[in-house]
């Protein structure tokens, strides 16, 4: 049943049949401050710098915020404070606003990276990516326009709860405090980027000058052997020579480069030699990548090397990172002097000198983990190891990150937070320890390297199966709000809509205009081949798809006009059945039709599903300020899997995050309704306006993912995943789905488990709890550690300062933090991206 609460009584629906006048004249009235210009750019600023910097937190931790609450805090400060002009209603459409906008990084976030994960290659700009942002786009409007009709039903017949946005009406009822608020928040951003500023800063690589090996080396920032390739380089410039073998190597990779040139003018012309060119590019580079693998050089510095010597460049463009030339980077906390104390090993000591008498004696693997023979550092970059500092076995990973976003996202989910923490202990402190003391684990791993061993072999599937487990049990617990939903649609069809309700022609023309973007979306994405990396024939990489076929519902890609021919004529049946497994594309339930017909049914099924599974989410957040949206994702995507094929990936994920931005914003939509009814504004001023800026929202997730996506290869070689802190849990999850539905070898027995579990927790303090242990399970502990530090600030702050307190300057404090983190964060990659650039 719908939780009440005490509310003004629904007013009477007008009398008469609905009506459609000029809505822009009733949503710009003049009579008092509502839509306002300024609200409008205040509030598009506000959410687009609150969508990048929980797009970028979410990214790393599995799970949002909302920014509804920041907005309204930001809105007393700006329109009132400073432009002294702010009224209640008019702040009340500014948060609407930048809820809209913020909103739909939870869509993009928990869908999008699995094509990363699966080794899509997507960048920013590329066809793939704008299909998928078109999708996102499309799902943003029809969640939106698809709520509208059933607000009376749920927020005055049935008065649903919806927490927050109450919480937000609360705000904006109390305006006195804004101001002080919205300062309060700005100091936040700023600690927070002081903060994570030496953390971030050393991301930023620029060239080291000789003089400066040495003391790189001694802070830690490069190798002994980086450092002599380096003075190896300068030799070279200096003496303006190289050795013979390194020209040889040189003359070799500019011919292949040249061959490869050749090869992509004879691709765009279709020339009669394609074949030929692209045989010996593939001869001249198996023959170059065998010898590089031989000698301690690379391709780019032999290349520049021998051009040099033949006077087309010149020596001192040997000074490259891509040479392998040294790179400084800029302080960060790693280079604090303070290291551990010297403790020595007596036993490898004493079996050292026993060989050598004058070995420097061995230092323990506790205080000299990569075993320079130096005490290690106490700091790194972005963590602090805690527990080396007290003495703690290795096998115990007690690691703080430095990460103002995961204290602030603690302090604001408060006490609630602490169930994450407790699935980070169970993992870090019971499981990795009992696998490692058990010799679960192989001879070869230390102690220290425990944590990450279990992580990746146990933790993480356990993990992936807690949050599969808990979705689902989520989606089960919402049976009695589908039960309502269903309710609410007959109910809302038999109520008169007047005038302060969007009209059903507006309504009409938004759900056209989103079918018809989320069929060329789906259209696109279906005409896209499945084999973006190989050609089948000539089985090399496709540089620039000349010719397709289909075959079982799919669209194949070939690098020749001759391939594609060799396809149709040469091919037998068992040879294609073959290949099309190797993709791990079994034909769908609707493989057999027109290529465009089944987008159309695709796209039709997935905007009744985004109406049906938006009005469950909607229920869900009124009740319990909680939803099943990752579990509603993955049901979409194994919905498309079956009905297109399971090698329609990029389909599938397309309209997955098409869903997930539609039944996020579907909820923010309600809820900024709930908190319009609670302050007296008019709903259709909300709806409109909502409904003018939604798309933004997708567009600016899609762009900030990408952007650190980018920057990630370029200092990393990993788009997303944990080896570059941007773990995407919910990406992960997801993977795991699609992976087991093509049928690839997956650690079921653990994912089985785990999942058993996430229902069995679900049983207990609320049907989320399994999704919350599992990301605490799939994390790094550092983050989770970070993380409950805040929710402990916040329990301790409410103690003793009141829960008044605590909430009202608390709150904006924290997600002041998450800010100032998340900016400068995308600040420095932007900046890598341009130097690299």
């Amino acid at each position: 049943m719908a939780e009440h609460e005490s509310t003004p009584p629904p007013p009477t629906p007008p009398k008469g049949p609905p009506q459609d006048e000029n809505v822009l004249q009733d949503v710009f009235q003049t009579r008092y401050r509502e839509v306002t210009v300024s609200a409008i750019v205040f509030a598009i600023l506000i959410g687009i710098v609150m969508n990048a910097a929980i797009t970028y937190a979410g990214l790393k931790i599995g799970f949002t915020i909302g920014g509804s609450a920041i907005a309204a805090v930001l809105g007393f400060g700006v329109l009132r404070g400073m432009l002294r002009k702010g009224s209640i209603l008019e702040t009340n459409i500014a948060q609407t606003i930048a809820s809209a906008v913020n909103t739909s990084n939870s869509g993009v976030i928990f869908t999008v990276p699995v094509l990363f994960l699966l080794g899509y290659q997507i960048t920013m700009g590329d066809r793939d990516f704008w299909t998928i942002t078109l999708a996102c786009v499309a799902g943003a409007l029809l969640g939106t326009v698809f709520i509208i009709p059933l607000r009376k039903q749920m927020l005055d017949i049935e008065r649903l709860r919806f927490p927050s946005p109450t919480g937000v009406a609360t705000i904006l009822k109390s305006p006195g405090a804004g101001t002080a608020k919205a300062v309060v928040l700005l100091v936040g951003c700023l600690l927070g980027a002081i903060i994570v500023l030496p953390a971030s800063l050393p991301s930023i690589q620029l060239t080291a000058s000789l003089d400066e090996l040495d003391a790189l080396v001694e802070r830690d920032r490069i190798t002994p052997e980086e450092r002599d390739h380096t003075l190896m380089i300068a030799q070279w410039i200096e003496e303006e020579a190289a050795p013979q073998e390194v020209y040889a190597l040189g003359e070799r990779a500019a011919a292949r480069r040249e061959l490869l040139r050749l090869r992509d003018e004879a691709a765009k012309a279709r020339a009669d030699n394609l074949l030929e060119l692209r045989a010996q590019y593939r001869e001249v580079s198996r023959a170059l990548e065998a010898d590089l693998a031989a000698v301690p050089y690379n391709e780019h510095l032999a290349r520049r090397a021998y051009l040099a010597s033949e006077g087309e460049k010149e020596w001192s463009e040997l000074i490259s990172r891509q040479t392998g030339w040294a790179t400084r980077p800029i302080f960060g906390y790693q280079d604090i002097p303070w290291r551990y104390p010297a403790e020595v090993d007596e036993e490898a000591t004493a079996h050292v000198q026993a060989e050598d008498l004058g070995a420097d004696p061995v230092l323990t693997r506790r205080v000299d983990r990569n075993r320079d023979g130096r005490p290690d550092k106490r700091f790194a970059d972005n963590s602090i190891d805690i527990g080396r500092w007290i003495g703690l076995p290795g096998q115990f990973p007690l690691i703080l990150a430095i990460a103002p976003f995961a204290l602030g996202a603690g302090y604001i989910t408060g006490k609630a937070g602490l169930f994450v923490l407790a699935g980070g202990i169970l993992a870090y402190f019971f499981i990795t320890p009992l696998a490692y003391n058990s010799g679960w684990m192989p001879a070869t791993i230390q102690a220290h390297q425990a944590g990450g061993y279990s992580l990746t072999e146990f933790t993480r599937p356990l993990g992936i199966g807690l949050l599969l487990g808990g979705a689902m049990l989520g989606i089960v617990f919402s049976f009695p709000a589908i039960r309502e939903a269903i309710k609410s649609i007959g109910a809302a069809s038999k109520l008169k809509t007047g005038s302060d309700e969007l009209g059903l022609k507006t309504i009409g023309v938004s759900i056209v205009l989103g079918l018809i973007v989320l069929f060329i979306a789906a259209d696109i994405a279906g005409n896209t081949p499945i084999n973006p990396g190989n050609c089948p024939i000539t089985n090399e990489p496709i540089d620039r798809q000349i010719d397709t076929a289909e075959y079982g519902g799919y669209t194949i890609g070939f690098a020749t006009e001759d391939a594609a021919l060799m396809w149709e004529m040469e091919w037998t049946e068992e040879q294609r059945k073959a290949f099309m497994a190797s993709e791990f594309a079994r034909p769908g339930l609707l493989s057999q039709l027109n290529p465009h017909i089944r987008a159309a049914v695709i796209a039709i099924i997935g905007a009744v599903w985004i109406w049906f599974a938006g009005i469950i989410i909607s229920q869900c957040a009124g009740m319990t300020d909680w939803s099943p949206i990752s579990g509603m994702s993955l049901l979409t995507i194994v919905l498309v899997l079956m009905l297109a094929g399971s090698g329609a990936v990029l389909g599938a994920v397309l309209l997955g995050a098409a869903l997930c931005v539609a039944i996020t914003l579907a909820a923010d939509m309600m809820g900024d309704m709930k908190t319009g009814y609670l302050v007296g504004s008019k709903p259709k001023r909300q709806q409109f306006i909502e409904l003018c800026v939604v798309w933004m929202g997708p567009i600016i997730a899609m762009f900030v993912l990408f952007i650190i996506a980018e920057a990630n290869l370029v200092t990393d070689g990993v788009a997303i995943g944990p080896e570059v802190d941007m773990p995407a849990p919910q990406a992960f999850a997801l993977e795991a789905v699609i992976t087991g539905v093509q049928g690839g070898e997956m650690p079921y027995a653990l994912y089985g488990f785990g999942a058993i579990l996430g229902c069995l927790l679900g049983l207990g303090a609320f049907s989320g709890l399994g999704v919350l242990v599992g990301i605490s399970m799939f994390l790094p502990f550092m983050f989770i550690a970070t993380y409950g530090i805040g929710c402990l600030v916040n329990m301790a702050v409410k103690k003793i300062k009141g829960a008044a307190w605590a909430e009202a300057w608390g709150v904006p404090f924290a997600a002041g933090l998450i800010v100032g983190d998340a900016m400068l964060s995308l600040g420095i990659n932007l900046t890598v991206l341009i130097l690299e650039s």
